[in-house]
């Protein structure tokens, strides 16, 4: 341990004699290390705040028409057997399907696309939130009450205000009139109103407006709603969206035993979290790689200055192997002499590195964030440290490999 400290205290002597040019070999390992710092701290916090919005939120149970010679699907009670056997484990279960008309009031006729759903539809976590009356109830559904939600955009679309709860209008599906009276509203994306409303004007056309409505109404012009080919499960926070595909599978099966073998199975949606993973690190992975060039030019210059230190302290290496010291012990001086100074040169990067990353995302600097990654930091921290003792072999070996009678003579 004596020896070790001794090669310490020696390296740490030569670094302060020369301060100028030891700072200027550690640059490129602390530009290196900085740069890499950064990108993969900005990096992740990219990947956690895509990550938040692609996360599986709900589930899809779809029936197999090929398994099954049965008209009859999934229906009402098995929606609400769902509801009831998953429990806490489901926000909503939903079954929709759509339809498009248009509505009449007193400002003019307007293309209506029409969602006809079920009432736990309110709780759609891909949808605003109620700021105005109330969602349709299960009465509704059941009694095929002709009651409508719509979006706050279509409420100022079609009345000039967003107070319109107990209004009524006609809303002409399949050339069948039906008068709707509106019994809540949606809160809109501002910005998002704004761009659709700016994409329409562009292409010289109307602004369409949007109807959720019980999925009963359509018995109004003529359709059977009984039947569902598919449901949605919306998932309860923190629970696992296998887990309770599965569940819902055999509820649904268990109250289907006659209607065919493997009837009921779970949608395989595109896993957007995934790829969106994946695609992240990748290339986040990349650019910290072409950034870690730099830790190879500041691993070269580390080499290039010992090689220097090296033919300036010949006479040094003489007289201390004329005195009898060992070449394992000229290697050990000079590799603690490299790698302090690529450790060093690494401590002032991740400093540097994180003192970015944390000023990008207080800033918000293009809409940024960055989360500071510990593995990262013991990773660059540990290559910063390898470059030192790697580019400083060379030098050490060339050292050590001075015979003493060579090295006074060339003082």
């Amino acid at each position: 341990m004596g020896q070790f400290s001794e090669y310490i205290k020696m390296a740490l002597y030569n670094i302060k004699e020369n301060k100028g040019r030891s700072f200027l070999t550690m640059l490129g390992i602390i530009i290196g290390i900085s740069s890499v710092i950064t990108i993969i701290s900005i990096g992740s916090g990219l990947k956690a705040d895509v990550l938040s919005t692609t996360e599986t939120k709900s589930v899809t149970v779809t029936v197999d028409e090929e398994e099954t010679t049965n008209t009859e699907l999934i229906t009402w009670e098995d929606m609400e057997a769902l509801r009831t056997q998953l429990g806490s484990k489901t926000a909503g279960v939903v079954s929709s399907s759509m339809s498009t008309g248009s509505v009449t009031t007193r400002k003019g006729s307007y293309e209506a696309y029409l969602t006809l759903t079920t009432p736990d539809a309110e709780n759609d976590p891909n949808q605003e939130k109620m700021v105005r009356g109330t969602y349709f109830t299960e009465d509704d559904v059941l009694n095929a009450q002709p009651v409508c939600v719509l979006d706050k955009a279509s409420a100022l679309y079609l009345f000039g205000t967003t107070d319109v709860v107990g209004l009524d209008f006609d809303v002409n599906i399949e050339n069948t009139i039906q008068t709707v009276t509106v019994r809540g509203v949606r809160d809109a994306d501002a910005d998002t109103m704004k761009a659709n409303e700016e994409a329409m004007n562009m292409f010289g056309m109307e602004m369409p407006v949007y109807l959720e409505l019980p999925y009963t109404v359509s018995e109004g012009w003529g359709e059977n709603p009984d039947n569902f080919s598919a449901v949605d499960i919306y998932l309860s926070e923190g629970e696992n969206e296998n887990a309770v595909a599965k569940s819902a599978v055999q509820i649904l099966t268990s109250r289907h035993l006659n209607d065919g073998d493997n009837l009921f199975t779970k949608q395989q949606a595109v896993d957007m979290t995934g790829m969106m993973s994946t695609l992240l690190d990748t290339v986040t992975a990349f650019i910290a790689f072409v950034a870690g060039i730099s830790l190879l030019v500041g691993g070269i210059g580390v080499m290039n200055i010992m090689l220097v230190s090296v033919t300036e302290r010949t006479r040094e290496i003489g007289i201390r192997r004329a005195l009898g010291a060992k070449s394992s012990s000229i290697v050990m001086q000079f590799l603690f002499e490299s790698a302090i100074i690529s450790g060093l040169g690494g401590v002032i990067g991740i400093i540097f590195g994180a003192g970015i990353a944390g000023l990008v995302s207080a800033l918000e600097i293009g809409g940024l964030s960055a989360k500071l990654s510990v593995t990262a930091i013991i990773l660059t921290t540990c290559f910063s440290c390898g470059v030192g003792i790697i580019f400083g072999i060379y030098p050490a070996r060339k050292a050590a490999k001075m015979s003493p009678m060579e090295a006074l003579r060339r003082m």
